[in-house]
């Protein structure tokens, strides 16, 4: 199947298991110019919560069983839900589960990486904080990393090369991924897919001028700003339920279509919220922002910019929200507050009825 994109052809096999999972569309990135676009994943296109609880379950089952404790590990920014959502679907007791990140804070850095070929290649994995997840840390015999696609497996393995410098008792490493597009067998572990298949991108001489700003130029610590410890450091299932009723006054929302809006690298606890107002019987959809620079091409119809709310001036991005129709539009926050110039709830304010909510533990 050939997909024609501003920055070359796609050809890909033609497969109901990748139509149900992915669409098209093309980066604004000189190193791959294409995009699978995952209709799963909550990310760049609205999702079911419905829809994203199966792929965490559908994940879940491929990977086997072991007694061996267990490490289960996200990739910020887009996998971070991803990860956690399957860690939960599986029996946690003797696991426990981070994501890495792109921000700085002043706690303990367990390891940091760079993915290659993406735009902002930064990766941090710190430390646990809890004493009790520090201890089990030290237990691990077993690391299962969970990302939304893999190309290459580059750099799964640069990882996990990373971590057996410094967890050299793990004997046993697995990749759990949507998408599987990689044509060598690693050593370093094993990989367990949804889809497995192949693809050829001929790119073209579109001109990539735009610049986009990805990485903070002046790192700081965040530590103020996000003071809470969603996964970053570490976390045993995340319950929220209570949380939420503070938050959002179901009966309001009954009979409206509602659109709820993760920030960056914090998609796990606003998919919980969507999730609970899809079970309480309301239309609703999740998507999050991010700093992937995406064309309009494809199946992306729409792109809203605007700095981030981490306060350190790096483009942000909400594709296909502004030309759709939403009764409600929930966005949700780990930040403890936003800065001056973050102007996305202005401009959703132009078109939806709009409540932020910052999350707290």
């Amino acid at each position: 199947m050939d997909i024609s994109l501003k920055t070359g052809l796609l050809k890909v096999e033609r497969s109901q298991v990748l139509e149900r999972l992915v669409d098209y569309s093309s980066r604004i990135n000189k190193k791959r110019g294409f995009f699978f676009v995952s209709k799963v994943l909550g990310k760049h296109i609205p999702s079911k919560p419905s829809v994203m609880e199966g792929i965490y379950k559908e994940l879940a089952s491929l990977i086997p069983k072991s007694n061996k404790v267990t490490l289960f590990v996200g990739f910020a920014e887009a996998a971070t839900a991803l990860g956690q959502g399957v860690f939960e679907a599986l029996d946690t007791k003797n696991s426990f589960y981070m994501h890495s990140t792109r921000f700085k804070t002043s706690h303990e850095v367990l390891l940091s990486f760079q993915e290659e070929h993406s735009h902002a290649p930064s990766h941090i994995f710190y430390a646990p904080k809890e004493e009790a997840l520090q201890k089990m840390l030290k237990q691990v015999r077993r690391i299962v990393l969970i990302d939304d696609e893999v190309t290459t497996g580059n750099t799964a393995n640069n990882l996990i090369d990373a971590f057996k410098k410094i967890l050299p008792q793990v004997s046993d490493y697995a990749l759990v991924s949507i998408l599987d597009w990689t044509t060598e067998k690693y050593s370093n572990f094993d990989i367990y897919s949804l889809y497995k298949g192949h693809f050829k991108f001929d790119k073209n001489n579109h001109d990539f001028q735009s610049i986009i700003k990805s990485e903070a130029k002046d790192i700081f610590s965040l530590e103020a700003i996000i003071p809470y410890n969603f996964a970053r450091y570490g976390t045993k299932k995340l319950d929220i339920n209570e949380k939420i009723k503070k938050y959002i006054n179901i009966e309001t929302l009954k009979s409206k279509k509602i659109l709820v809006l993760g920030t960056a690298e914090f998609m796990y606890p606003p998919y919980l919220l969507a999730r609970y107002l899809e079970t309480s019987g309301i239309e609703t959809y999740f998507q999050a922002t991010t700093r992937s620079p995406i064309n309009i091409d494809g199946i992306i119809s729409s792109k809203m910019a605007f700095k981030d709310n981490y306060f350190e001036n790096i483009d942000n991005f909400l594709y296909n929200v502004i030309d759709r129709e939403y009764d409600k539009v929930i966005i949700c926050y780990e930040t403890t507050a936003v800065p001056q110039n973050f102007d996305l709830k202005e401009q959703l304010e132009s078109k939806f009825n709009t409540q932020e909510i910052f999350f707290d533990i």
